[in-house]
């Protein structure tokens, strides 16, 4: 969340907001106060359309909000950490600290925010059902109607059985649980993800072939080729889950590597290396002992060699809220997929009771790969 405007904490939660969600509030506000609003409920003035506007787009993205609390709540209830929410452009994600060790946490977890969005859709339904049907209690009613049908509308989207969708994680959780292997429930919300979102990518098309004069039809095939695009990507790596199936972060992690000192300069950090490293982050240490920031090889690099002796490490270290950090007992490709998929692409990995024990990427990932297809072909497996 890095790159994310601070919202505050929620349930303990941190919450942020990409930029573009101002941008896209924007947009629903214009279109519901110059468009829709004045169409449904005319006679009313200018002033009291945009109100309704704004209001209407903020509590959209309220909404979002507690689709997100809902995955965040019941992974902590499962004993998974919460890095924080993200609110963004195409909705919102829960950055969990790891990733559910059974298909019954995964169901839970994936199945709690459509339910979240359909109890949302069906309170705001039912507010708009009780309000009067004059004046300027009618522009609110039908506020809340069209929130309500927007969030009953994402609640069935999302429950899609494809993969990158709630949905796809709830039929992965149950394959897993059927069959004992979670490698073959992936593999199976993948391809209905790549399913689904060829057909709402060749919809979408269509709906701009018959030149309607909306949007329409760019909006299902953004939405239809991001979830081919993503389930492809999963199916992709299906194989080299099945690979390194039991695999940990400890079997793949660079050990014991070397740390250093905010306060320290760039240059002292570096003097104090041991020449022989093949270390490419340094965890940073407070003075509690624990890991505060960790500094990557790459942005010393990409800062020139005559800065290094002023520059402080705290200066160049990346923040800990920026950092993924993974068990040394977690499986290993779920923890790689979350390092991969944050602000920074190394992690820092502890040990159960917090202790760090070394650092991983994505390359790691590559190598254990590598040594377990050496082993196999060695044993003749």
């Amino acid at each position: 969340m890095g790159r994310d405007v601070p919202l505050g904490r929620l349930f303990g939660v941190k919450v942020g907001m990409n930029v573009s969600v101002l941008l896209v509030a924007a947009l629903y506000a214009w279109i519901l106060a110059d468009n829709n609003f004045p169409t449904l409920v005319p006679g009313l003035s200018t002033a009291a359309y945009w109100v309704a506007g704004v209001a209407g787009a903020l509590v959209f993205f309220l909404s979002l909000l507690v689709h997100e609390i809902g995955h965040a709540l019941v992974a902590k209830d499962e004993g998974i950490g919460v890095r924080g929410i993200s609110l963004w452009l195409l909705g919102g994600v829960a950055r969990l600290e790891s990733s559910p060790q059974t298909p019954r946490a995964e169901f839970r977890i994936a199945v709690v925010g459509p339910l979240a969005s359909a109890a949302c859709g069906a309170l705001l339904l039912s507010v708009a059902y009780v309000l009067p049907d004059h004046g300027h209690w009618a522009l609110a009613g039908h506020a809340c109607a069209w929130l309500g049908v927007i969030n009953l509308f994402l609640a069935a989207f999302n429950i899609l059985p494809a993969a990158p969708l709630d949905g796809g994680t709830v039929l992965s959780a149950i394959v897993w649980w059927r069959t004992g292997n979670q490698t073959a429930g992936i593999q199976w919300a993948a391809r209905s993800g790549v399913l689904v979102g060829g057909v709402l990518a060749y919809l979408g098309i269509r709906q701009m072939q018959d030149g309607d004069g909306s949007n329409t039809g760019i909006w299902i095939l953004l939405v239809g080729g991001f979830i081919a695009v993503n389930a492809w990507q999963q199916l992709k790596a299906a194989p080299m889950y099945q690979l390194l199936s039991g695999s940990t972060v400890a079997n793949a992690m660079y050990p014991d590597p070397p740390t250093g000192f905010a306060s320290a300069s760039v240059a002292d950090l570096l003097r104090s290396l041991p020449r022989d490293t093949h270390h490419q982050a340094y965890p940073i240490m407070g003075d509690h002992g624990r890991v505060t920031a960790l500094l990557t090889a790459s942005a010393i690099r990409a800062v020139p060699q005559e800065h290094w002796e002023q520059l402080k490490v705290s200066d160049l270290a990346y923040p800990l809220d920026r950092v993924t950090v993974v068990r040394s007992d977690e499986p290993l490709m779920a923890a790689v997929q979350r390092i991969d998929g944050g602000d920074v692409r190394t992690g820092v990995v502890v040990d159960p009771t917090g202790r760090l024990v070394g650092t991983i990427d994505a390359e790691a990932l590559f190598q254990a790969a590598e040594a377990r297809r050496a082993h196999l072909h060695a044993s003749g497996a």
